[in-house]
């Protein structure tokens, strides 16, 4: 009996995915506005061509400089991790955390795409954040097929403040907002008080400036019209309403920020003609 043995050959590297990265090194940058209700992310567009005749299940996960893999970092005390942008054709892989599926045809180009988001928020000093990472392209089988890509994950903590006036001390936003601060009858030495709400991610100026400098005049066109005079302290301190009268404040870094208490007292009522006085007082913050 005779056997016959047929060997065929096929060249296996034809079939196989071969990836090239199209863009070099990149940086990528998250504006952070610690008081938004939904901080911006930052994009990460990663540029692939598949040069093989065979698709390319790739997969996609960071390290740090030293190798050690990476899923979150902290930026100045705020959380950052590495989304998938799902209309890119990049998955979350179903099993590890922080490592991405992305399936390129074979002879095609496409555009892997990841934001940076902020995972847990924290109101970090004004200024910068960096840290090198790694991004590593892999099969399925965990070899690498393109050498790590250099990837700059930048926090840019842009200096800002807030301010609330509202009517009873608390957490900014507390309270219910303060636009009238009304005496009523008008009566020698009274008071009401209200409170400068702040937050900043920064050392502040805050301000205040009276339009009528520190007296409130009568409304309405009559000769010879009387004014009543007023004072105000903030926080113990005597505010001159004569001219622009400024404060440095540096509110602790957080959401509820600090309440500071605005006084004002009514000085000498006594001759002034019957109506209604005014004066408009400004209350602003500015970071340094």
């Amino acid at each position: 009996m005779a056997f016959a043995l047929l060997l065929g050959a096929t060249n296996a590297h034809a079939q196989d995915c071969n990836p090239a990265l199209v863009e070099a090194a990149q940086t990528v940058r998250i504006e952070y506005n610690p008081f938004a209700l939904s901080p911006t992310p930052g994009a990460l567009d990663v540029a692939l061509e598949n040069k093989g005749e065979g698709a390319c299940d790739l997969r996609l996960s960071f390290t740090d400089e030293a190798g050690i893999e990476v899923t979150d970092v902290k930026l100045g005390g705020v959380g950052v991790r590495f989304r998938p942008r799902e209309s890119s054709g990049v998955q979350a892989a179903d099993v590890q955390r922080g490592v991405f599926q992305y399936l390129l045809a074979a002879g095609q180009k496409g555009v892997a795409q990841m934001d940076a988001v902020v995972v847990q928020g924290a109101v970090a000093d004004a200024g910068e954040y960096g840290v090198d990472l790694r991004l590593l392209i892999k099969n399925t089988d965990g070899v690498e097929l393109i050498s790590p890509v250099p990837v700059r994950l930048v926090l840019q903590s842009t200096p800002r403040a807030q301010l609330n006036l509202a009517g009873a001390a608390g957490a900014f936003g507390e309270g219910s907002s303060v636009e009238v601060v009304d005496f009523g009858e008008a009566a020698t030495g009274a008071t009401r008080r209200i409170f400068v709400q702040v937050r900043a991610n920064a050392p502040s100026t805050l301000t205040i400036k009276s339009e009528h400098g520190g007296v409130m005049r009568r409304l309405g066109d009559v000769e010879n019209a009387t004014v009543v005079p007023y004072g105000v302290e903030l926080d113990g301190d005597q505010v001159d309403l004569t001219a622009l009268w400024t404060k440095e404040i540096d509110p602790p870094r957080t959401l509820s920020g600090l309440a500071l208490p605005m006084t004002f007292i009514l000085g000498l009522v006594n001759g002034q003609m019957g109506g209604r006085y005014e004066d408009l007082i400004t209350v602003d913050i500015s970071p340094n």
